[in-house]
């Protein structure tokens, strides 16, 4: 469903049928060329610039700003986003559903994999915004890329099927030998491949959950308070991913939830306490500190600082957990992509 003429009322109480069209335009085009962009670091810049257009208090950066007012004064040659900052959020958060909303593949690491992951971790840790109207589009992009990063994880580990490989052909044409060895044996050995790396995947996690052991806090998991317990738990469990992480691994990284208090960011770090810089220690420093809203509580663990956005919201300490997972998983798949055999 289109529910741009509805999300346009953000802006403006009673757009014309100029207004909708122009603004459509614009989401194509954005959305185009933003959908073409492999840098994951580009990537991950352009999500916290939108989820800051759609959350707070609805002022986008510049850059963000020149890039929807470039687009949208094709069609409206008057716009200038100084003066309607809240478009540039709709129009943004539009491309952004444009790009997440159709449908995954098998790769489990792609353009689209990259932006609904990252604004899954940033829209979720926002606080809700008041305002009716603009907390109806943020809450719509964020469920569309959570829904959207479950399904894909999940596709991602599909087995391939593994077909018969093609007929051997051997040319020998004045003295000189040539085959299609190659070209007949590549899907079949590539299927294999990728259904080992999957088996790998599933027996190096259920090792894991069998272990029933912190290997980054040196001790077993039941002697460990659960706050401190859930999240580390969620920063081991990534570290044993070939993919994203997929709803079994939320699930069983939550496996040993009991109590499960509620805890802001400030409250958390304190529970986790002098265990910190084990859990910093598997944490990709640098990535963190350039995307610190997209990776809130890897950042707080890796600094100290807990005074984020949102960092003020009590959640309970599974959903910390699943946050560990989440922030630890895309940023695994950051450092290393998609890992084979």
């Amino acid at each position: 469903m289109d529910n741009l003429p509805m999300h346009v009322r953000i802006a403006t109480l009673a757009p014309t049928n100029e207004d909708v069209d122009a603004r459509r335009a614009a989401v194509d085009e954005l959305a185009t060329a933003w959908g073409k962009e492999t840098s994951v670091a580009t990537i991950l810049n352009r999500a916290e610039v939108i989820a800051e257009a759609l959350g707070g208090d609805g002022q986008p950066s510049e850059g963000l700003g020149m890039d929807v007012q470039v687009a949208l004064q094709k069609r409206a040659s008057a716009f200038l986003y100084e003066e309607s900052p809240l478009d540039v959020g709709v129009c943004a958060g539009m491309a952004a559903l444009s790009i997440i909303g159709s449908g995954s593949g098998t790769d489990g690491w792609t353009t689209k994999d990259a932006y609904s992951n990252a604004l899954w971790s940033v829209l979720s840790f926002q606080s809700p915004l008041k305002e009716e109207k603009r907390e109806r589009l943020r809450r719509e992009v964020l469920d569309t890329a959570r829904q959207r990063s479950r399904s894909a994880a999940d596709r991602a580990r599909e087995r391939s099927e593994v077909r018969d490989m093609a007929d051997l052909t051997v040319t020998n044409e004045a003295n000189t030998v040539t085959t299609n060895f190659k070209t007949a044996t590549t899907a079949t050995i590539d299927a294999l491949r990728r259904n080992a790396a999957l088996d790998r995947e599933e027996l190096d996690f259920l090792w894991w959950v069998q272990l029933n052991r912190s290997r980054l806090l040196s001790r077993p998991i039941g002697g460990i308070p659960e706050p401190l317990r859930l999240v580390a738990s969620g920063i081991e469990a990534a570290s044993h991913l070939r993919r994203l992480p997929a709803d079994l691994h939320y699930d069983l990284a939550n496996r040993t939830v009991e109590a499960d208090p509620e805890l802001d960011l400030p409250a958390l770090i304190e529970a986790i306490g002098g265990d910190r810089e084990k859990l910093a220690a598997a944490i990709n420093r640098d990535k963190i500190a350039t995307h610190p809203s997209i990776f809130p509580l890897l950042h707080a663990i890796a600094t100290g600082e807990v005074h984020a956005t949102g960092a003020g919201e009590k959640r309970k300490a599974s959903e910390w957990g699943g946050r560990a997972l989440l922030e630890a998983g895309l940023l695994r798949m950051c450092d290393h992509g998609v890992i084979k055999l």
